[in-house]
């Protein structure tokens, strides 16, 4: 009867396009797009899709193209009309089938929730089947977008049209709740009794076209799991649709790094951690100097027996003013370990301020706090007494919520006093010391959760999914999220680790991978011309010289490599650990190099990419791609490549693809995905030195030309004619040019201790946009004429 159902649910609609199956025709000259119905505004343009296993289309992206003009600042109502227009033209394009309606779309009308990434905009939607709430990655629709238009869509369309099994009469919410409990506690070895559910609702799974209920499970104040259980009336006890696990696990016992890390400018053979007072968290006892404020809390969790318990043990504190810890003793590790947190959050915080995103959304609720006013907090749960991270790994991030009726420790109350309590970072370390090889990592996991709602790091067990990994498809989110995580440790080793973060220093890509093929990709560190990684299959004639199996050289995930223990749906979660050819290439990336593909693998500068500077750009580029959630390997490349293209310029992408493509990463041949200068709108970008009114920050001093009035002409180029020469005191008369005076913007103050510099990119916003209004004609210019015809069209509701 199970399989009997599975498959029922599971059964292919037939209309519908697979997206898996690539292979798509060549397009004719100036078109590109799935059914070539993409016009190009570049001189080469391509696309790429990005598939759930089930081959319903997750993402689309246009490199050299554009989905449809979008200008900064649009309202809300025009954002969502434009996507529509676009949906209803291109159905061929999401893979939905022929005959669609703008009634047959559920994209619902909240507020388009607006992030920034330097020149480019992440837009987001909710979207609903019919009057259900989506379920999953696909509950969020997020736009890309560069100043002139949408140039990529992340989340599969929930189509009205489709049948959804059970939502003629779905089950009783009392059978409901039985059944997620029954599920969780068989899942977690938790007593039913001791489990409460949050926000129990109904829900569409697009995954297996069917209704279901859902709800967050917790223990305690610890969120344990999120079930999603089909909505059939027939069944006594509902059985399991999704099931998450929200816990990003960790790398487990590795060696530590041959660098001290508590004081990462000191000298090396004496590190000390610096005595630093911070203010507690809320109603706890007085006189303790705590390990705690608004964003980190160090809890001294000795003894828990669960998590629960862990996040309600006390805060470690000192008594006095300072911290006098002896190092090796219990209060120094806790100590250095929320220092180096602290270090991490102030570090990605320089970036990510006001674009924090919460993650309640996902659980169904609104945040209590204004955009652009979250900032998440982290809860690290230090030394419990049994393992609360799974056999294999003694450290790990996971969320925690108190709900809107419990009343959770104050330490766990975000913002204080309101309601409901916001989503926490809750991070669980075996022991009381930080090891460097580790910690990053885990920190990584906490920026992926609270980077975008999606929250690439919860990927969930689908059970009508298809029974074995599908390389390629949003299958891989489980291994891609640790290999996201050790890919931040990576860009927090390069700016804030003098010692380990050096290119040549050979022990710290073997320190955090997994893998077989481990030093990174320079003669320094390969004297011996061993062969360096390349992300292809073993059977793939890339591979080698036609031997079956070269673990050591060839690293991607293949079908066979489930992970039983998760669930069906699911590439293994080791594999991600263990991706020397993503670990080799950023880290010639992080220091703005490329090594030789033959030995002696001698390593050459990337100018465009160092002048950004290197460690910046990409560290940005990899928090760009987690607020994107980019779901598979190859969008999380591609989305990545956007990032640079577009906010550093051609040059220093090609540089970037260069490096990527002899890992066999991105194909050598990719267009530049987007090209973001735009002269003329008030707004310095890509490799413009200025524009309009927008100098970055420069002044004629800066430049070293003395004092006076420095001036942008109408080709975005320095004019410095008002300038006055320090050396002689007379006016300059020169403009600027490319090889004459520098292009980038004045950087910030450094944000950290190590010196680490952060160039921010300018904001945008609709008073940088073109004035007038946008009725050019053309494809998008008659778009008033579509909202009327909108406007005559009901949605369906049955």
């Amino acid at each position: 009867m199970l399989l009997a159902w599975l498959l029922l649910l599971s059964a292919p609609d037939a209309d519908r396009h697979d997206c898996r199956a690539g292979g798509a025709p060549s397009c004719p000259p100036g078109m590109t797009g799935p059914a070539c119905d993409l016009a190009c505004v570049g001189e080469r343009c391509d696309h790429a899709l990005y598939c759930h296993d089930d081959g319903d289309t997750y993402g689309l992206s246009t490199f050299g193209a554009r989905l449809f003009t979008l200008g900064p600042g649009e309202p809300d109502w025009l954002v969502r009309l434009r996507l529509l227009q676009f949906i209803v033209a291109h159905p061929r394009d999401l893979g939905l089938r022929d005959g669609l309606r703008a009634g047959d779309l559920g994209v619902a009308e909240t507020p388009v929730v607006r992030r920034e990434a330097g020149a480019l905009r992440l837009l987001r939607l909710r979207q609903r089947y019919r009057e259900w709430p989506v379920y999953g990655a696909d509950a969020t629709l997020t736009l890309i977008a560069d100043r002139t238009g949408v140039i990529g869509i992340r989340g599969a369309i929930a189509d009205g049209r489709d049948d959804y099994a059970f939502a003629a009469a779905p089950a009783a919410r009392d059978v409901a709740a039985a059944s997620v409990l029954a599920h969780a506690g068989a899942r977690t070895g938790l007593a039913e009794g001791d489990l409460r559910l949050v926000n129990l609702r109904l829900v569409a799974f697009p995954r297996a076209r069917a209704l279901g209920w859902a709800a967050a499970v917790f223990h305690g104040p610890a969120r344990v799991a999120d079930v999603v259980v089909a909505a059939d009336p027939r069944a006594a006890s509902l059985p399991l649709l999704a099931y998450v696990d929200p816990r990003g696990a960790g790398l487990g016992d590795t060696v530590a790094f041959a660098v001290r890390a508590e004081d990462l400018a000191s000298d090396i053979h004496d590190a000390t951690i610096e005595t630093t007072l911070v203010p507690t968290t809320g109603s706890l006892a007085d006189g303790s100097v705590r390990l705690a404020d608004a964003r980190v809390v160090l809890i001294d969790a000795a003894g828990a027996t669960s998590r629960a318990e862990a996040l309600a043990s006390p805060i470690h504190g000192q008594q006095g003013a300072e911290f006098d810890a002896y190092p090796d003793s219990r209060e120094y590790g806790l100590q250095n370990t929320y220092s180096l947190l602290r270090r991490y959050y102030d570090h990605t915080d320089a970036i990510l301020h006001g674009r924090w995103d919460s993650a309640m959304p996902a659980l169904g609720l609104e945040s209590a706090l204004p955009a652009g006013q979250f900032a998440p907090r982290l809860i690290a749960a230090a030394d419990p007494a049994v393992p609360l991270c799974g056999a294999q790994a003694s450290w790990c991030v996971t969320s925690a919520w108190a709900g809107a009726s419990d009343e959770p420790p104050e330490a766990l109350r975000h913002p204080l006093g309101a309601g409901p309590y916001e989503v926490t970072g809750a991070m669980y370390l075996k022991g009381t010391s930080a090891s460097p090889s580790v910690l990053p990592h885990e920190f990584g996991h906490f920026v992926d959760l609270f980077a975008a709602p999606g929250l690439m790091f919860e990927p969930f067990v689908c059970m009508p999914c298809a029974a074995d990994c599908y390389p390629g498809t949003t299958d891989d989110v489980l291994p891609l999220s640790e290999t996201y995580a050790s890919l931040m440790a990576l860009w927090f080793y390069a700016v804030l680790y003098p010692a380990a973060g050096q290119a040549d220093s050979c022990v710290t890509l073997t320190s955090l991978s997994l893998g077989e093929n481990r030093n990174p990709h320079n003669a320094a560190c390969r004297p011996g011309a061993s062969e360096f990684s390349r992300f292809v299959a073993d059977d793939d004639p890339a591979c080698g010289n036609g031997e079956s199996n070269f673990p050591d050289r060839c690293d991607l995930p293949t079908p066979i490599d489930i992970d039983f223990a998760e669930g069906t749906g699911l590439c293994d979660r080791g594999l991600g650990y263990a991706l020397d050819s993503w670990f080799q290439a950023f880290w010639e990336l992080l220091h703005g190099e490329t090594c030789a593909t033959a030995p002696p693998y001698d390593c050459t500068p990337l100018p465009a990419l160092s002048a950004a500077p290197a460690a910046d750009a990409i560290g940005r580029a990899l928090l760009y791609a987690a607020q994107v959630s980019s779901a598979t390997y190859r969008g999380f490349a591609d989305d990545v490549a956007t990032y640079v293209a577009c906010n550093h310029g051609e040059a220093a992408y090609l540089e970037l693809n260069e490096v990527l493509c002899h890992h066999h990463i991105r194909p050598c041949d990719a267009p530049t995905p987007a090209v973001c200068d735009f002269c003329g709108d008030g707004v310095r970008s890509g490799g413009e030195a200025c524009d309009g009114g927008d100098l970055g920050g420069q002044t004629c001093a800066d430049l070293g030309l003395g004092a006076g009035d420095l001036t942008c002409d109408a080709a975005c180029e320095w004019v410095v004619d008002g300038c006055m020469s320090e050396e002689t005191g007379d006016d300059t008369t020169t403009s600027s040019g490319a090889e004459e005076l520098p292009t980038t913007g004045a950087s910030d103050e450094p944000t950290s201790d190590a010196g680490a510099t952060f160039i921010v990119p300018p904001a945008t916003g609709g008073e940088h946009g073109e004035p007038g209004c946008a009725c050019a004609s053309g494809p998008d210019g008659a778009w008033w004429l579509t909202a009327l015809a909108l406007l005559r069209r009901r949605r369906r509701v049955a």
